[in-house]
């Protein structure tokens, strides 16, 4: 069955006395489609760079005409950003933080933060971007909010949180994030985007993260005992 014949059948309205399943049925159909549309998007995004490609070259590789396609998206930004919400969905970056050592904590957000940015197919998307600068900051701004910020936002929220509590000795938690990520694993992602380097076994990046973790908190760490963010709360 073509995309067309399932839009069909999605887009009239149910009886108003359809049951649950039924209903429930038609919106599955039609997230179904819409992720198949988003992963024909990203290729002829990636072939023909976000300016030039036009939503006929997309309604075209996809096999539907562009009155269906925007049935199922907007605009060619909301594309674009859904193809992003696409990529981040499989990564998780809540991390427990209460009772734990600082350092496993840093670990465990900095090893989410490297296999999300350092993925094949977001460093592809990444190339395209960089590529699309020169026609405005709307690719970059997009990619910031769905991509790198909801990673940046969790450190910066938990610097400030050790900060507080005096686990670490910290003046700008967003400066102090930047400072961590950039001996982590900035200068990885620079040499991929660039095309310099070969990706680093998981082993290797999570050797790398520790190294960087021990230097950051060697000047970060108060004087005296160390000290959990969970125990921090208690004293307090």
């Amino acid at each position: 069955m073509g995309i067309s014949d399932i839009v069909s059948r999605v887009s009239r309205r149910p009886a108003a006395r359809a049951d649950r399943p039924r209903r429930c049925a038609v919106a599955e159909a039609v997230e179904q489609r819409r992720a198949a549309l988003i992963a024909v998007a990203e290729r002829v995004f990636c072939k023909r760079g976000y300016h030039d490609a036009t939503m006929d070259d997309v309604a075209a590789a996809a096999g539907i005409s562009k009155r269906t396609l925007y049935q199922l998206v907007q605009s060619k930004e909301e594309l674009f950003t859904a193809l992003l919400a696409r990529h981040r969905k499989p990564f998780d970056f809540s991390v427990e933080v209460n009772g734990r050592a600082v350092e496993a904590v840093l670990h465990d957000m900095l090893k989410g933060w490297a296999h999300h940015v350092l993925s094949p197919s977001l460093i592809a998307l990444l190339r395209l971007i960089m590529a699309e600068h020169i026609h405005g900051k709307t690719l970059s701004q997009l990619l910031d909010r769905e991509s790198a910020k909801p990673c940046s936002d969790a450190l910066q929220t938990y610097f400030a949180l050790c900060r507080d509590q005096g686990c670490l000795v910290i003046a700008d938690p967003e400066e102090a994030a930047q400072m961590l990520y950039g001996m982590a694993i900035g200068n990885i992602h620079i040499q991929l985007l660039l095309g310099l380097g070969k990706a680093p076994s998981r082993a290797e990046l999570d050797a790398r993260i520790t190294r960087a973790i021990e230097l950051f908190l060697a000047g970060a760490q108060p004087r005296g005992p160390t000290r959990q963010v969970g125990e921090a709360v208690a004293e307090g």
